[in-house]
C-alpha cells in the first residue's frame, strides 16, 4: 500500500519541469507518427470530419503518460552517486539504515552496506 508520503514525492517528481517537457517532447514526436499512420488518409486529405478526436488526442497521452512513470520511476529509485530529484528520507533495504537526503545531493553509500546498497523510500 502506497504511503501519502511517497505519494507527495511520486508526484512532485511527475510534476517537475523536466519530466514534464520531456513527456511533451516525447508525446509530440510518438504521437504525431502514430496519428500519421492510425488516421494519416483523414489528416492528409484535410477531411477533418472523419478524424475520431477521441483516438487523436489518447495517441498523444499514451506516450505522455509513459514517458512521464518512466521517467518518475526511474529519478524514484535514488541509485548511488547520482543527485537526488527531491528531498526525502531513505532506508537501506539490506541493512534498514535510514539517512534524510536534500534535492540535488549525492546519494551516499550506506555505512554497513557500501556499494552494494539499495536505497528505497522509508
Amino acid at each position: 500500500m502506497i504511503r501519502i508520503e511517497h505519494f507527495k514525492i511520486y508526484c512532485e517528481i511527475a510534476t517537475s519541469p523536466a519530466v514534464i517537457q520531456r513527456a511533451i517532447k516525447v508525446a509530440l514526436l510518438v504521437g504525431t507518427a502514430l496519428n500519421f499512420i492510425n488516421q494519416g488518409e483523414a489528416l492528409f486529405s484535410f477531411t477533418f470530419e472523419t478524424v475520431n478526436l477521441t483516438k487523436l488526442l489518447l495517441t498523444y497521452a499514451v506516450p505522455y503518460s509513459v514517458t512521464t512513470y518512466t521517467a518518475t520511476a526511474m529519478k524514484i529509485e535514488f541509485q548511488l552517486g547520482t543527485k537526488a530529484s527531491v528531498s526525502a528520507d531513505l532506508q537501506c533495504r539490506g541493512c534498514g539504515e535510514v539517512i534524510h537526503v536534500e534535492n540535488n545531493e549525492l546519494i551516499p553509500e550506506c555505512t554497513q552496506c557500501g556499494i552494494h546498497t539499495k536505497w528505497k523510500l522509508k
